[in-house]
């Protein structure tokens, strides 16, 4: 029962609420006397967090023979009512994204290791671009396949088409720069590839909704996110002077 109970409170009950619902959900039904003994809590303690659980919802309760008995009715609220939150906050990001943007931004910095750090640094590509949007990238492909998952690549690349969001790319030339060229319409990409031998690197930097995040793929997914609007616009400008000088064969 602590698997659970600890689940719960992961979900967003507090310990005790957890401990009130898994001893209700054991007993089926019962007072507050009952639920306190199974649940090894205080009786005041639980008359003051039924009434919250009541109005979540996730306990129902009833008059028997004139006392005041407590029930779960559907375990499934739970699920119903964590898909509410989800488009509560779903419908309210757009709103407090746009005041935080009004709001005068101090340059913010994260660092992000790890396959799961890489993961979370392009989610945050994905989260910060809007609908139709674009992402301008320098992006290193040599080798590129045998140092970013090919699942991962996959799935991130069919949820940014989902949101219609055209990826630029300057790239060196080598065959897998190629074949994205081949794809480029297909993948909602744009790409231009140069030539030089002195222009060659293994990494990406990827800029976008004020930010500049650059990954080294060799040092095992090192990232950093630089949110800063001043250098948001100096790296667009570098690279769309580049891109604008690129003559493609």
């Amino acid at each position: 029962m602590r698997e659970i109970i600890e689940s719960l409170q992961r979900y967003g009950l507090p310990p005790k609420a957890a401990r009130i619902y898994v001893a209700l959900l054991e007993s089926g039904e019962g007072t507050v006397i009952d639920i306190a003994k199974k649940a090894e809590l205080k009786r005041t303690t639980v008359y003051n967090i039924l009434p919250e659980l009541v109005q979540d919802g996730l306990i129902q309760t009833t008059l028997k023979q004139k006392r005041r008995i407590f029930f779960i009715d559907d375990v499934r609220r739970l699920s119903f009512d964590a898909q509410e939150r989800l488009k509560t906050i779903e419908h309210l990001t757009p709103q407090l994204l746009a005041i935080q943007n009004i709001l005068p931004l101090k340059p913010r910095i994260s660092f992000f290791e790890g396959v799961g750090g890489m993961k979370e640094l392009y989610q945050d590509t994905l989260d910060s671009v809007s609908t139709g949007g674009t992402i301008l990238s320098f992006t290193g492909l040599f080798d590129f396949y045998t140092m970013m998952p090919g699942e991962y690549y996959r799935w991130y690349v069919s949820e940014r088409m989902k949101k219609k969001i055209m990826i630029r790319i300057i790239a060196p030339d080598s065959p897998t720069a190629q074949k994205w060229r081949q794809d480029a319409v297909k993948d909602l990409r744009q790409i231009k590839l140069i030539q030089s031998k002195s222009f060659r690197f293994k990494g990406d930097m990827e800029i976008y909704s004020n930010k500049v995040a650059l990954i080294s793929y060799p040092e095992n997914f090192m990232g950093v996110i630089i949110e800063s609007r001043e250098i948001h616009e100096m790296q667009k400008a570098a690279f769309e002077l580049i891109w604008d000088s690129i003559r493609e064969n």
